[in-house]
């Protein structure tokens, strides 16, 4: 265990009994764990600056910043910082688009040829009569990248701020070779994303933009997200260059006077945005939790393929996310890159939880950024399951105090009040609130209950919400020296934020 969980621990623990744990704003102790890991990372990878997010289970959020965000001016990087969200960009592009499937304007296997084929710049797209939504989606086309092609990085440096159309920068793929044919392979290309922009437009009769601020940025709340359609972009943190200068920028910073160094309106679908870590981590945290997408769109977008085969996998690339295994569980999420900055951000789902991070640099691409996210998550983690078993054992807490007092009703106030719950002793299987709370009434009388305390607890994290507790109770009764005792286990399951027991057997 690390030193940041050995922490929290102990500092939940001296908090085992106050009944509104639960209920508070995230901890102190959890964000300055979190702010101090986040300034190592800064500092171990020589990093300008950075900017992360958390949104806990519950919806709360952490946002912290650690370094400058101009080292030369000696100005810090500040919570809430806008950054590019580079390639992160494809996942509202990609909800859109399964939005729209959801609602039936949209099919996933569908081609393309459909609503393009009579378009000249299309037909000249490599494997254009093959190619359907859902292999734009996951990137399965075959189309090579048009950014990467060595006539569009000459024209971005003789025309640094002109505005391109989508078939203008189409038109660099004409009569190219395809890098596989159409399904059967995985390459990774913005031109996907271009393609299913001009697809949303065509299927929608809006422009892309005002459909992502109608559907996704206005209803969520999303207030620091905006289109980056040119070189002023308010807000804008500055960024560092890295030694691969992907795209040839001049000077080692992008931003100058509060102009970034080329037009990245090119960007478009495949990226385009202007953001901060917060707005992505809600984003993030409400696409995942099924607050824009049903549960079978969802599904959909989380199914993986194979980088190289395009293949099934358990990990990969699925409808617009990257599906990665962490341990035992999954985390479904996005990197970004535009020169000077660097994002990634994931949801977690075994612990119900989003993050993300940006970097103000792009030199090695930062590569360990997810590495780093699983730091902070590693932290958050430790928070939360050492919360979650102070709550339950408060529960437990409670329990003893109530039947201490002789009052039933308040002793079953740890259960759940629903007919699904039952309990097993040697009476038998009882199942229902209120014929568990009657049997309880019928055989313990106050005059007989005895004094009542749980020891030799053993807590067992099962999922997210659902936690098994073996223990031992203890009844101790006037005329005997030596305390009734038998052995119970339990399931608790988090409902509504609080912890409840559903199943209860004891002997």
């Amino acid at each position: 265990m690390n030193r940041y969980a050995a922490a929290l621990l102990l500092l939940l623990a001296t908090s085992l009994f106050n009944t509104r744990l639960w209920s508070q704003p995230p901890g102190q102790e959890l964000k300055n764990a979190l702010q101090e890991k986040l300034e190592t990372i800064v500092k171990d990878n020589s990093l300008p600056g950075a900017t992360a997010a958390v949104v806990l289970p519950d919806g709360q959020m952490i946002s912290l910043a650690a370094g400058y965000a101009d080292r030369e001016a000696d100005i810090k990087m500040k919570p809430g910082a806008q950054l590019f969200s580079g390639s992160v960009g494809k996942t509202f592009v990609a909800a859109l688009v399964l939005k729209q499937v959801e609602t039936g304007q949209l099919r996933l296997d569908e081609k393309l040829e459909d609503y393009f084929g009579a378009e000249d710049w299309y037909r000249q797209l490599p494997n254009a009569s093959e190619i359907t939504v859902r292999m734009l989606l996951q990137h399965t086309s075959g189309l090579p990248r048009y950014v990467f092609q060595p006539a569009f990085i000459q024209a971005l440096k003789e025309q640094p701020d002109r505005s391109w159309k989508p078939e203008e920068l189409l038109g660099f793929l004409a009569n190219m070779e395809p890098l596989h044919p159409a399904g059967k392979g995985w390459g990774y290309s913005d031109t996907n994303y271009l393609l299913l922009g001009m697809l949303l437009e065509k299927a929608s009769g809006k422009a892309y933009y005002a459909l992502l601020e109608e559907q996704i940025l206005g209803p969520l709340g999303l207030q620091h997200t905006y289109p980056s359609t040119q070189p002023e972009l308010p807000g804008l943190t500055q960024g560092y260059i890295g030694s691969q200068n992907i795209l040839g920028l001049p000077g080692n910073k992008t931003v100058e006077n509060g102009r970034y160094a080329i037009n990245p309106q090119f960007e478009w679908t495949g990226g385009g945005l202007v953001t901060n870590a917060e707005d992505l981590s809600r984003w993030m945290f409400n696409l995942q939790q099924e607050k824009f997408l049903n549960k079978r769109m969802l599904q959909e977008m989380r199914l993986p393929v194979a980088f190289r085969t395009g293949a099934p996998a358990e990990s990969g690339y699925g409808l617009g996310c990257f599906a990665w295994q962490v341990g035992e569980g999954m985390h479904y999420g996005h990197e970004g890159i535009m020169p000077g900055h660097v994002t990634t951000v994931e949801y977690a789902a075994d612990e119900g939880l989003a993050i993300s991070i940006q970097v103000n640099t792009d030199e090695g691409f930062t590569r360990k950024l997810h590495g780093f996210l699983l730091e902070l998550k590693d932290i958050v983690k430790a928070h939360l399951e050492a919360r979650d078993r102070a709550s339950i054992l408060e529960n437990f807490k409670r329990q003893e105090s109530c039947w201490n007092q002789g009052d039933i009703d308040c002793y079953m106030k740890a259960y759940h009040p629903s007919d699904s719950i039952r309990t097993v002793s040697r009476q038998g299987v009882t199942f229902g609130y209120e014929a568990i709370r009657q049997q309880y009434k019928d055989n313990w009388p106050p005059e007989r209950m005895g004094r009542l305390y749980f020891d030799q607890m053993l807590l067992e994290r099962v999922s997210t919400d659902i936690y098994s507790v073996i223990g031992r109770f203890n009844l101790q009764f006037p005329e005997r020296e030596e305390p009734a005792q038998g052995w119970f286990s339990v399931l608790m399951r988090r409902i509504d934020g609080a912890w409840y027991m559903v199943s209860d057997h004891s002997s």
